[in-house]
């Protein structure tokens, strides 16, 4: 694995082709988890991947698009279109310098914009015949974890630093995991109402879900399971191009 702390001379002899970007976010997670949450286990995620790729790992995209949690001093985010562009800018660089797969690991359910912008850029490779491809592994990939799942609570309930997040910082980082303070979310609310009203308006703490569910192993046994995950949605991509050829 390459990462920022390799030489010129280093990617010279190793000549990646594949390069793993970790985007994350920084925003309130309620009282008991740090802001910098999904940038953690975007950041963890990502290394196990590019350790097993044996690919170039980038420096964690740490501010993305978190405009529903705006209201929250600490909250740092962009645009919408200037996290696509971001992108774009990060995969056609990459691709100028022979790379030939960019993955992107996304630590933040909000990031909405990163499905249609790589589908444009894959677009437009294609269209140029570029040896360029841009993957996403978000959503699914991340919490999927199987029917002998040890978690509680539904994701359409568990949305925002509860029972899921909280595990894997408790695994990750437990010296930053406090005490959540007791306030949900409004009864009558359902993730939608997110393009009209600050999480915090929702939320009495910030927090959407079961924080008080969480453990230190159910964090690990979800962590432990993202590379699996991941390589076979990249080799059931693969295969899938390849049928199509």
């Amino acid at each position: 694995m390459l990462s920022m702390n390799n030489t010129r001379r280093d990617f010279e002899q190793a000549q990646p082709q594949i390069a793993v970007l970790p985007v994350g976010a920084l925003e309130q997670h309620g009282s008991h988890l740090p802001i910098g949450t999904d940038s953690m286990i975007a950041a963890e995620y990502a290394e196990r991947l590019a350790q097993h790729l044996d690919a170039f790992l980038l420096p964690t995209l740490a501010i993305s698009s978190s405009i529903e949690h705006r209201k929250a001093i600490g909250t740092v985010y962009l645009r919408a279109d200037t996290l696509a562009l971001v992108i774009r800018d990060i995969a056609d660089s990459l691709y100028g310098s022979g790379f030939k797969q960019l993955l992107l690991v996304n630590g933040h359910g909000g990031n909405y914009i990163l499905k249609p912008a790589i589908r444009q850029l894959n677009r437009d490779y294609a269209d140029r015949q570029a040896e360029m491809e841009v993957v996403l592994l978000s959503g699914a990939i991340i919490n999927a974890i199987g029917d002998d799942s040890p978690f509680k609570h539904p994701g359409s309930s568990d949305i925002h630093a509860g029972e899921k997040e909280t595990s894997l910082i408790m695994h990750l980082r437990p010296d930053l995991v406090r005490q959540p303070v007791p306030g949900g979310v409004l009864p009558e609310a359902d993730q939608s109402m997110l393009d009209y009203l600050d999480m915090t308006e929702l939320c009495a703490d910030g927090y959407w879900g079961y924080p008080d569910s969480a453990t230190p192993e159910k964090g690990r046994l979800i962590a432990e399971r993202f590379v699996p995950r991941a390589i076979d949605y990249l080799e059931k991509l693969k295969r899938l191009k390849a049928s199509l050829r």
